[in-house]
């Protein structure tokens, strides 16, 4: 059974999404176990957690645990399987976990940002300047399950009359936004499409030429 004031703190106490599954916290558990889709890399994402971490200790009164998988599916698989009590996730994961846990998820709460995320495509090859120069060309999305690093940008290819799986070269998965953006700058794929907030982060800690990559 769910305690309700847990339930309730949580509401209260987080700020960015989060999905719960209801049922998988208990009156007697000691720990709050957490974990999220690994959309950059795990260094990243340790980095990340950890002052969220330390805030929900201290706002829960219990001791709170983060657990990084490997991929997005075992993000969804891990809540699912109530092998962790929340998680957080983009679109297309929340509705695969809700699938999965048959109705279960529960949404928490949503950062501002999210409404209205866009996805950017990038690239390393100056002949690339619309959409339509990309058929022919080696292009890589981030996981399979991203929304803003395969679905969204999938559809507006699609949009633009453009289909992935028969116009491109090669259609890659890099598996994380980061990854995407170290295989253009890299020359391993032509261009890539990934969310956009990550995109204008790492050209602001001057991880990447936007003038060679962008």
């Amino acid at each position: 059974m769910t305690s309700y004031s847990t339930w309730r703190r949580l509401q209260h106490a987080l700020l960015t999404t989060f999905i719960l599954t209801v049922g998988n916290l208990s009156w007697a558990q000691q720990t709050l176990r957490v974990t999220a889709i690994p959309d950059e890399s795990p260094t990243e994402l340790a980095r990340k957690a950890a002052p969220l971490v330390k805030y929900l200790e201290q706002k829960l009164g219990m001791k709170v645990e983060f657990t990084p998988v490997s991929d997005y599916a075992a993000a969804v698989e891990a809540l699912a399987n109530k092998q962790v009590d929340m998680a957080w996730y983009g679109g297309f994961t929340f509705v695969q976990a809700n699938i999965r846990s048959g109705g279960k998820a529960l949404p928490l709460v949503q950062r501002e940002e999210d409404e209205k995320f866009r996805s950017v495509f990038i690239t390393s090859d100056p002949a690339v300047k619309t959409l339509a120069d990309l058929k022919g060309q080696n292009v890589s999305f981030g996981s399979p399950s991203s929304t803003s690093g395969h679905l969204m940008p999938r559809s507006y290819l699609l949009q633009a009359g453009i289909d992935p799986d028969r116009d491109f070269k090669r259609v890659a998965f890099s598996g994380a936004h980061d990854a995407t953006i170290a295989a253009v700058a890299a020359g391993k794929v032509q261009a890539g499409a990934l969310n956009i907030s990550v995109w204008e982060k790492f050209v602001t800690d001057k991880k990447v030429d936007p003038a060679r990559c962008g």
